[in-house]
Order: structure tokens, then C-alpha cells, then sequence
């Protein structure tokens, strides 16, 4: 530090001066290219896409192995990363070696006037657009979701309102006496409600079984069934009186029918129980047995006429038990093995093994049920005798493992989707090459072609490659970061060193915190337009900066250069008081005229 202060200490101050008036010359070209238009020229045929400029002195060549793991060679280290760890498939891969180059060609520069570590700074490295709303991708979403279709007619117009909405549980409620027999009578008697009869929940046990059970009703009450309380919760709803709905073409509030069927059927279904009732003083619980199955709980009766769902039947994976009151109690589970299918219950820390009859005997609040497929069954096995085969294959075929994860525990795993290792041109994206040998399995042709068959999707890919388009993007990505950070910095730098500013532009910091995850590489979106609506006020016509407003001060210079690359706004900007300055100066003057004067 000493040194270098030393050092700018001897500058001369003639070079001293020469490099203050190059800068201000930058300052002022920032300033006219943003006023003259900056966006409409370089968006033209005349613009000079600056990122061309890429340095090929460290080019990076990847190169895949025999068994999939994608390395990286630096022509200047020499050094290789590979994952390994992960042992390879029995079927090795040869004469699959790609070399590609990631570097593309030099262009010249088309702003001689300009610093060259800054040229590229004033560019508009893309057009002003909104920012990208991301997607998320969940394994509880891919698990646990499902849709419901909501129908509601209007009584007065008949117009039909239809939604959709996702669940990742259903909460049904608990009928009682006059629900059951509401649902049981003959005048309410539609092939929904008779899927939740007593009957048809009884019959796979038996007409003795429901006879006994009969008798049971009329000391203890009626039974209640999981399919009563899936009858009730999707039966007709008539919404009148305190529970009318806008209609949209009325415009009014109207009386309505309401009805709800499943769209689509969650591979792991849970059904959630009423147990509790809140009113304003006091909380009860209803301690009411329903009787659910252990296996075949049917949903067609529940889904709408145009659903895509194929398989309907749910085995019980789960029960998850209250004991105690509304106020206080205790949680237990009752939970399948897959291996042995064998019940056992979970209770703090003791797991006991318990029979199937304890188990349907249980007070349920929760209950967990799995798609039942046997064509999915005969499918692993089929695809796991190919697999034993070890036919001689002259392709071999990379396929997602997160597929292959679904194919093996999902009743309906869908299509094959490669696309959680593949870039969208087709490549493997280079954040991803080091970690391969995790995203992928090395499948025969035969294994291949029995999956695509049936299940479709893809694409086929045989060959890895780490995509150079990609690399490039990603190159192009970390020049604009450097670049705009750069001349942020310089930019700030020069407006904290001047005094008296006569002009300070606000920006949102909202916005700005986007923009600086962005150009340090912690957010991969771009932050979009600047948006300063939620820090202005609007007073007589004019916006003013909002007080308390979460914002920051910047020159006007640097305003440009961000509003030349992202535009929006709106423009907000706070001048210096200086009139009180400006009276106090004019009245010292009067008050020496005065003595003057006297004098």
C-alpha cells in the first residue's frame, strides 16, 4: 500500500491532467450516445456486437471418456476434472472421444474514441425486456400433485364457470346422521353418491360382513366410509343465500350450483380428515371411526369425463393416528414395508409390528395412498430380464437416472425426459459436465428401444458432448458481468469525488440489489427493466422521489449507462437545495452595501 501510494505520488501532473480530461471526454461520450439513442443504433445493422471479443489464450477443450465422464483439458494447466466416483455400467463405451473448441473468433473494435477496458461497457449487450419469471421443478410436486375441476352454473343465466386448482392433499369432511342419510336417500341417489354407499364399500368383504355391520349401526350409529366422505366432499354444492357467487355475466351475485371432479390423479394421494371443529370460544374433535380400505380404493367415480388419468386404484401406504382431545393428545403412524409387506407402528421411539386388522381399526386423521398398477409390475420385470440378457449391443444409450428413478417406483411414470441433462441444443450444458456420471445411465439398445416403445419421449442420445453454443452464451455472460460491473464502479467512483453535484438521480434499490446478484454471478436472470415506480410519489402532475423511499443516489452519467442497457424507469431525480444558500449570500451583500454606506 505504502508503494503504491508512493507511486501515484511521482505521477507527473501534467499526465495526471491529461488522464482527467480522457475520462471526463468518456463521461461525456456515455452521455451522448445515451442522448442521441444509444439502443436504436446499436440495434441496427451499423451495431458492433462487442462479445465477439473473447480471449482464446486459455481455451478449454472437453473431452468425454469411454464410460461417460465428460473431462476438461486447459491447454495452459494441462489439468483434468472427471467424476468417477460413481461406479460405471457393465457395458463400456468406446470411440466416444469428442475434442471441441469453445473459443470463437476475435472481432475489431468500432469505438476507437472510447477506453478500450470500458468500450464494451457503453454497449447494449441485449434489448430492454422483462424480466424472466422462473420455473420450478419440485420431486413433492411430481409426488404429491393433483388437480381439481371446479364447475359453477349460474340458476339465472346457466353460464358455466370452470377452474382449475392443484391440491397436494384433500381434506374431506366427516358426515354425520343427516349427511349419511342425505347421501344414502333415494332421492339424492346418482352414480356418485352410490360409490359411496356403505355397500360398496363392503362388498369386497362380504355380504356378512355388511349384514353385521348394519346390525352395529343401530346401537352405535351409522358407519362412515372413506368413499362417504370423498361422496360428500364432491357432491352437489348449491351456493345461495349468505353463499351466492359473482357471476361474470350477470354482474351480480346469483344462486349456483357448485361441482368438483379430479382432473388428474397424484401418484401418492393424501387424504386429509375433518377430525377438528373450531368455533369462536371452544375447539371439539370428532371422534367418529371411518372405515377406509387397505387396498383398491377406486377414484373413478371422482374423476371428470375428460380426465387423462389411467389408473385409478390406490393401495394404503400410511396412517398417521390422534389420540387425546382438541387440546392436548399424541401422534402415532401406522406404515407399510414394501420389502415384506408387513404393518408396523411408529410411536416416538418403538416400532412394533402389527396386523392388518389393528390397523383398519385405527382412529385415521391422516391417510397415504399409492397408485396400484400391475402393468407397471410386469414392466420392471420384463425391462430387468433384458438387463439379464446382456445381448451385444453396437449402440449404447444414455438415459435420465431421475426417469429411471420414476420408472422403478412410479405407477405411471410417463415419458422419457432427458432434458435434466441435456441443454436445448442438444449438448450436455457445461455446468453440468463434471457431474454426468450422476445424471446419467448407460442402457443396450435393447433396454432402449423396449422403453422408447412404450413409453415414448426422449430424445435419443448416444453420444456426449458438452455444448459449445453454450459455452459460448456463458462467456458472453461473464464479459457483460465484468463489464458493466467495471464501469459501475468507475462511474461511482467519479460521482462520490464531486462536491457540489447538481443534479443526483435516484434508482430502486430493489432493482439495484437484482442487478448486483446478476453482474457478481450470484442470479443467473437478468434483473430486467429498471423499475422505480414503488420509490415515487405522485405530487401535482409531477413525480417526486417517495419519502422513506428505499432507493440510492447515483450520477447522472451512470443512470445512462444503466438505462442505455435495461431502460424503464420512471426518470427520478433530487437537486441540491442551494436557494437558502443563495439568500444568505445576497443578504451578507446588502448588509456590507449598508455599512458601506454609513461609512
Amino acid at each position: 500500500m505504502e508503494d503504491t501510494n508512493e507511486a501515484e505520488m511521482l505521477i507527473p501532473e501534467q499526465q495526471e491532467i491529461q488522464a482527467n480530461r480522457e475520462w471526463q471526454k468518456e463521461k461525456n461520450m456515455i452521455n451522448d450516445l445515451y442522448r442521441s439513442g444509444v439502443n436504436g443504433v446499436l440495434g441496427g445493422s451499423t451495431g458492433v456486437d462487442m462479445d465477439k471479443d473473447v480471449d482464446t489464450t486459455t481455451e478449454n477443450t472437453p473431452i468425454i471418456s469411454s464410460q461417460g465422464a465428460i473431462k476438461v483439458q486447459s491447454r495452459m494447466s494441462g489439468i483434468q476434472m472427471s467424476n468417477n466416483t460413481r461406479p460405471q455400467s457393465p457395458v463400456p463405451m468406446e470411440g466416444h472421444i469428442p475434442k471441441m473448441s469453445s473459443s470463437p473468433p476475435k472481432a475489431a473494435s468500432g469505438w476507437p474514441s472510447i477506453n478500450p477496458s470500458h468500450k464494451k461497457a457503453v454497449t447494449t449487450f441485449c434489448p430492454p425486456k422483462s424480466k424472466r419469471q422462473k420455473k420450478y421443478r419440485s420431486v413433492i410436486s411430481d409426488v404429491f400433485d393433483g388437480t381439481i375441476v371446479s364447475s359453477v352454473q349460474c340458476l339465472t343465466c346457466d353460464r358455466v364457470s370452470v377452474t382449475l386448482e392443484n391440491f397436494q392433499d384433500i381434506s374431506l369432511p366427516i358426515p354425520g346422521k343427516e349427511d349419511l342419510a342425505k347421501l344414502h336417500s333415494a332421492t339424492h341417489q346418482t352414480a356418485l353418491v352410490k360409490a359411496g354407499s356403505c355397500g360398496e364399500a363392503y362388498a369386497p368383504q362380504g355380504w356378512v360382513s355388511f349384514v353385521m355391520e348394519y346390525i352395529k349401526s343401530w346401537f352405535w350409529g351409522p358407519v362412515v366410509t372413506l368413499q362417504d366422505c370423498l361422496a360428500a366432499f364432491f357432491a352437489r354444492d348449491e351456493l345461495k343465500g349468505d353463499n351466492m357467487y359473482s357471476c361474470e355475466k350477470c354482474k351480480k351475485l346469483r344462486n349456483g350450483v357448485k361441482f368438483c371432479k379430479m382432473q388428474s390423479l397424484p401418484e401418492i394421494l393424501c387424504v386429509h380428515l375433518k377430525r377438528f371443529r373450531h368455533e369462536l370460544m371452544f375447539s371439539t374433535k370428532i371422534s367418529t371411526h371411518v372405515s377406509f380400505p387397505l387396498e383398491g380404493l377406486d377414484l373413478q367415480p371422482f374423476l371428470a369425463k375428460d380426465s387423462p388419468a389411467q389408473t385409478t386404484n390406490y393401495d394404503l401406504l400410511s396412517v398417521i393416528c390422534h389420540h387425546g382431545t382438541a387440546s392436548s393428545g399424541h401422534y402415532i403412524a401406522y406404515c407399510r414395508n414394501d420389502v415384506n409387506n408387513l404393518w408396523y407402528e411408529f410411536d416416538d421411539q418403538s416400532v412394533t409390528e402389527v396386523s392388518e386388522s389393528c390397523v383398519q381399526n385405527a382412529e385415521a386423521y391422516v391417510l397415504f395412498y399409492k397408485k396400484s398398477n400391475e402393468d407397471a409390475l410386469k414392466e420392471r420385470r420384463r425391462v430387468s430380464g433384458l438387463f439379464n440378457m446382456m445381448e451385444p449391443s453396437l449402440l449404447q444409450f444414455y438415459i435420465s437416472r431421475q426417469w429411471l428413478n420414476k420408472f422403478k417406483t412410479f405407477a405411471e411414470p410417463g415419458p422419457i425426459s432427458n432434458d435434466d441433462f441435456l441443454c436445448s441444443h442438444g449438448g450436455v450444458p457445461p455446468n453440468k459436465a463434471t457431474s454426468i456420471d450422476d445424471l446419467v445411465v448407460m442402457l443396450p439398445q435393447n433396454v432402449w428401444d423396449h422403453l422408447y416403445s412404450r413409453y415414448g419421449g426422449g430424445p435419443a442420445v448416444n453420444h456426449l458432448y458438452v455444448c459449445h453454443t453454450c459455452q459460448i452464451e456463458i462467456e458472453k455472460v461473464e464479459k457483460r458481468r465484468k463489464s458493466e460491473l467495471d464501469m459501475f464502479v468507475r462511474l461511482n467512483k467519479a460521482f462520490q469525488e464531486e462536491e457540489s453535484p447538481v443534479v443526483i438521480y435516484c434508482i430502486s434499490m430493489q432493482w439495484f440489489r437484482e442487478w448486483e446478484g446478476f453482474v457478481k454471478g450470484k442470479d443467473n436472470d437478468q434483473p430486467g427493466a429498471i423499475d422505480n415506480s414503488k420509490i415515487t410519489v405522485n405530487k401535482n402532475g409531477h413525480l417526486t422521489l417517495k419519502q422513506g423511499a428505499d432507493s440510492g443516489q447515483i450520477s447522472e452519467e451512470t443512470w445512462n449507462f444503466l438505462h442505455s442497457i435495461y431502460g424503464g424507469g420512471p426518470l427520478v431525480t433530487v437537486r441540491p437545495n442551494v436557494s437558502h444558500q443563495e439568500a444568505e449570500s445576497s443578504q451578507s451583500e446588502e448588509k456590507i452595501e449598508m455599512e458601506t454606506r454609513s461609512v
